[in-house]
């Protein structure tokens, strides 16, 4: 397969903001024939992808700043421009973002980092994303094993709330609801973690904790 590889050089740029992270995953993807050229931030990567114009993005969505990797993938139109894109990051699936990845990015693959114990699979979904059926098949958001698999989008969008400290009137204003109905929305939603309704307070601590921990940085990759 390598050797398919270096017949034709394909250009890959790795946008990771964790540097021996980046470093291990451009090392890889060099030993496996691919051309590749890095950046740790949002404003590199512009820049980097502007001169490069690369094949294909390895994207970490969580850059650390307003610009995410979903809005790099916007902002090159990789769609239109048969660019091919892994979206490599801690965060479980796009329930957790502003984003509808199958909608936006239908040959896009997503890989959890906490869940890829083999580098061979970024191999293996990089050249997915390259072929005319793309990616799709590698993605890490549609398997029952991911953190919080059983909430729904609007119970995430819920236990967001929460986590950022709103009471269930404030959850009612921001949802235009009744309160009635928000309460009975944060019951649901704490039921489906598994979680007792009984002390509102250690209540939310615990779902807070299941919201953040959706977001361990741990990865397999190192």
């Amino acid at each position: 397969m390598t050797q398919e590889r270096t017949q034709f050089e394909r250009r890959v740029v790795v946008v990771e903001d964790e540097d021996f992270l980046r470093s291990l995953i451009a090392s890889y993807l060099r030993d496996s024939g691919f051309s590749v050229k890095t950046a740790s931030s949002a404003r590199e990567a512009v820049k980097v992808i502007q001169d490069s114009d690369p094949d294909a993005l390895v994207l970490d969505i969580d850059l650390g700043s307003d610009i995410s990797g979903i809005d790099i993938a916007r902002r090159f139109k990789v769609v239109e421009n048969g660019i091919g894109v892994v979206f490599l990051t801690s965060i479980s699936d796009d329930r957790f973002l502003d984003a509808d990845i199958s909608k936006e990015f239908p040959k896009a693959s997503y890989l959890n980092k906490r869940m890829l114990s083999d580098p061979a699979t970024l191999v293996d979904a990089l050249d997915a994303t390259l072929q005319p059926q793309g990616g799709a098949r590698y993605r890490h958001d549609r398997t029952a094993s991911r953190p919080l698999a059983n909430l729904t989008k609007t119970q995430i969008k819920v236990l967001k709330l929460i986590a950022d400290g709103k009471t269930n009137k404030q959850i009612a204003e921001i949802r235009d609801t009744t309160l009635e109905a928000a309460e009975a929305l944060v019951s649901r939603t704490m039921r489906s973690l598994g979680l007792d309704a009984n002390n509102d307070h250690n209540l939310r601590v615990l779902a807070v904790r299941a919201y953040l921990n959706s977001f361990n940085n741990s990865s397999n990759l190192v």
